[in-house]
């Protein structure tokens, strides 16, 4: 029996329809998009533009602001580490983030520390979100970029991501959060908004690995950004390499699916995470991480007394697909920086797991996966007795 999959945060299945995408264009539409000269490479190119509105429509923004990039991590590297030339002749030496952003947003702002830059990393309280007060007295005149995160990948909780862009507008700094996590499940508007950057990923929402987004502002404020990839310069001069033309169609594929189907997607996976939970409430010994309410509606991270997530992972490897850790950092055990942020070095954090449902989720796994957690636990609670 195949296992159920309740690993969504860590990758989504890509959608069948999406994956016929992927599959037509890399078999017909092979052509270079950048060869426009003759008549195949310039059908690629129209496949390109294509998914570049589609996604644009998803979240209001000009087809132009939209730059393909080859995921979310390179997303975030290309808006943090390519505003910094302009900030620093700018005299704006000093940037804010939070300690539970991803990886990929940590690891920039400390090579942004190593070139001289002045960064705030903001606090979270036990509820998983940042405090705007704190940023709020953060910012000052000198402050040219902050980034936050829409929603955290390991507790889904959402942060307030508009407001936080408000602020940022008020002293003349750039805003940015990394939308992967959230891009299936929160809707999104640009075109008015304080946020002047954002990340998007194709296998967070349904699309073909190894392609992603970068939005940002050529309104006002104009967002000017250097490469931080060098070559042909084959996105608008910001990112240079072959464009992926069947992933690029099938991220854009499936930005349009997320806009027919993201209402639906919210109010059933939603449904059916309250429902796990509160099963699982009334059978187990647990706490539920991160804000209750604000969070995405398929994600539910956990802490079950006396329990180490990687032994009942082990226990259920066979029947149900979660994750103790962020997936970015499974090569070491260690405990995630967002609940450490979040309750310090305790054993809540120590012993927090992550569940993520997604669109394949159905009705009847509920059941079954309360059942072999029930048990699993019972099983690891005995031996330590």
């Amino acid at each position: 029996m195949v296992p159920i999959y309740l690993d969504h945060n860590a990758s989504t299945p890509i959608d069948p329809d999406v994956l016929e995408t992927v599959s037509r264009v890399s078999r017909d539409n092979y052509a270079n998009p950048s060869s426009i000269e003759h008549r195949l490479g310039a059908a690629s190119a129209k496949i390109v533009e294509r998914a570049r509105a589609q996604i644009a429509d998803l979240v209001h923004s000009k087809e132009t602001e939209i730059i393909f990039t080859a995921g979310a991590t390179e997303a975030n590297n290309l808006a943090i580490l390519g505003v910094y030339p302009n900030i620093k002749t700018a005299g704006r030496c000093h940037v804010v983030t939070s300690k539970i952003e991803h990886p990929s947003v940590l690891a920039c702002f400390d090579h942004l520390e190593t070139q001289g830059m002045s960064v705030t990393r903001l606090n979270v309280d036990e509820s998983g979100k940042v405090s705007l007060d704190e940023l709020a007295d953060a910012l000052s005149e000198e402050t040219g970029l902050v980034s936050i995160m829409a929603a955290s990948n390991e507790t889904g909780v959402l942060q307030p991501i508009l407001e936080a862009g408000y602020l940022a507008e008020e002293v003349g700094a750039l805003f940015h959060t990394d939308f992967s996590q959230a891009s299936a499940l929160v809707p999104l508007d640009l075109k008015n908004s304080p946020i002047h950057m954002a990340s998007f990923s194709g296998h967070k929402a349904y699309g073909p690995k190894g392609v992603g987004a970068l939005y940002r502002s050529i309104r006002r404020p104009r967002v000017h950004l250097a490469p931080v990839i060098y070559g042909g310069g084959q996105e608008k001069g910001l990112r240079s390499g072959t464009l992926n033309t069947p992933g690029i169609a099938g991220l854009g594929h499936a930005f349009e699916l997320i806009a027919k189907n993201i209402d639906h997607d919210r109010e059933r996976i939603g449904s059916l995470r309250t429902e796990l939970e509160k099963e699982l409430q009334a059978k187990l010994q647990l706490k539920i991480n991160g804000d209750p309410k604000l969070r995405l509606p398929n994600t539910t991270s956990l802490t079950i007394d006396g329990v180490v997530p990687q032994a009942l992972m082990q226990k259920l490897k066979n029947d149900v697909c979660f994750s103790a850790s962020s997936a970015c950092a499974t090569e070491h055990v260690e405990t995630s920086h967002v609940l450490l942020a979040m309750f310090g070095d305790t054993q809540r954090s120590r012993s927090a797991f992550r569940i993520g449902l997604g669109r394949q989720t159905k009705q009847e796994d509920i059941g079954r996966v309360v059942d072999l957690f029930t048990s699993a636990v019972s099983e690891l609670l005995l031996l330590r007795t």
